[in-house]
């Protein structure tokens, strides 16, 4: 499908017709100043996959700067389907203002985002990407997301400077819930792009932690809070240490069980025009206290071409099973190359649980920047896998069948 600089994908369930199908959600935008930028929509896109050629998007809205990752909120937050959250804004000029925005009734029309992020007057703040969670225990789920502002003035031959903040926005008591502004709490300085929760072992308890990928603070950390009922709202209660601070620009984080070990383990990217990596943390019996042992899945990402300053890979990780029948085992790793243009898949060597030797296999080579926001899913229900892939310089999403 022809679209111009496709970034971020998402498929979303939607029951028509009596039958389940998919709507494949786009986010689009420009680094060029003063540039409208745009979320869109492919209507049950299992229907015409003989035919992606010929979809026509239809526009979601156009009003988030830069909108990054969009993620279906779910069912119980406001206790019905179809809400989106979007991420958005980056460091590019007249985009910097960044927010979280919720997008109801979309399906049918052309929609006004609800803004809830809020910030003090004059600050200017970028998200990426939104999860939910009770973050203070009273039965609501709130909005937990990683923000950032960076001033690029190493550009310049003068020192830039970055903030990174791990924020929640509290879902108000009263109602509607979708209204706008919600109450920001700050949690840690640790974040500022791609995280990820997770409810683990801390202290013997089963609690709610965060790792973030530290793209500016060049940090990888684990937060936790030390409150007995879980509730983040004593931010003198919340404690974050750094797993790993010796590799570079921490992209990617996600959390999943790599070996089949039944323990989850980090699957983490590193940023790198020369030699980008993808690793695996194994996490400890208690985050708290570690140790976290790292190993390195495949490395050697790089950027082609002399010019390189602010380019990289790899982009994200995601963990797959080419066939859902075999999910028991070993997952594969779908990789974004990033600034590389390509994309790869890693296929695990052995079913071993001790055995961390992969395949690299690159499925897709393009040029330019390869979005990140690649989406699997079996959307005709056939039994076989469908990876819609955002081809961002290249202005087209692909669609390729994942074969067991």
């Amino acid at each position: 499908m022809k679209i111009a600089e496709p970034a971020y994908l998402r498929l979303v369930p939607n029951v028509t017709a009596n039958r389940t199908g998919y709507d494949l959600v786009i986010a689009t935008f420009s680094s060029v100043p003063f540039t409208v930028d745009h979320v869109q929509y492919v209507p049950d896109v299992g229907r015409h996959l003989d035919d992606p050629a010929n979809w026509s998007p239809r526009l979601i809205t156009n009003r988030p700067r830069f909108p990054n990752e969009v993620n279906i909120v779910p069912d119980d937050v406001f206790q019905q389907p179809g809400v989106l959250s979007v991420a958005s804004g980056f460091f590019s000029p007249t985009k910097t203002h960044g927010s979280v925005d919720l997008l109801q009734g979309w399906a049918q029309q052309e929609v006004s985002p609800v803004t809830i992020s809020s910030q003090a007057s004059g600050e200017e703040w970028f998200y990426h990407r939104v999860e939910w969670a009770d973050m203070n225990g009273d039965g609501r789920k709130d909005a937990l997301t990683a923000r950032a502002n960076f001033n690029p003035l190493d550009q310049l031959g003068l020192e830039a400077s970055s903030k990174s903040q791990l924020v929640w926005f509290e879902q108000p008591s009263s109602y509607p819930a979708l209204s706008p502004s919600w109450n920001g709490h700050l949690i840690a300085d640790c974040a500022d792009l791609f995280f990820r929760s997770a409810n683990l072992n801390v202290g013997g308890k089963n609690k709610t932690v965060i790792f973030s990928a530290g793209y500016f603070s060049k940090r990888l950390c684990v937060t936790w809070t030390e409150d007995q009922n879980g509730d983040w709202s004593d931010v003198t209660k919340v404690r974050t240490t750094t797993i790993d601070d010796e590799l570079g620009v921490y992209f990617s984080v996600e959390v999943a069980d790599m070996n089949s070990d039944s323990r989850l383990d980090l699957l983490v990217t590193v940023n790198s025009p020369d030699n980008g990596t993808v690793l695996v943390y194994e996490i400890p019996d208690d985050v708290t206290k570690g140790p976290w042992e790292r190993r390195v899945i495949s490395d050697g990402f790089s950027v082609p071409g002399l010019f390189k300053q602010g380019k990289g890979s790899p982009g994200f990780a995601v963990p797959f099973y080419p066939s859902v029948a075999n999910s028991a085992e070993k997952p594969s790793i779908l990789v974004s190359g990033y600034d590389d243009g390509h994309a790869y898949i890693l296929s695990p060597a052995s079913q071993s649980s001790t055995d961390w030797s992969y395949e690299l296999t690159t499925f897709h080579a393009g040029h330019g920047v390869i979005g990140n926001g690649f989406q699997l899913g079996d959307v005709d229900g056939d039994g076989t896998q469908e990876l819609f892939l955002p081809c961002y310089s290249e202005g087209q999403v692909i669609v390729y069948q994942v074969i067991p």
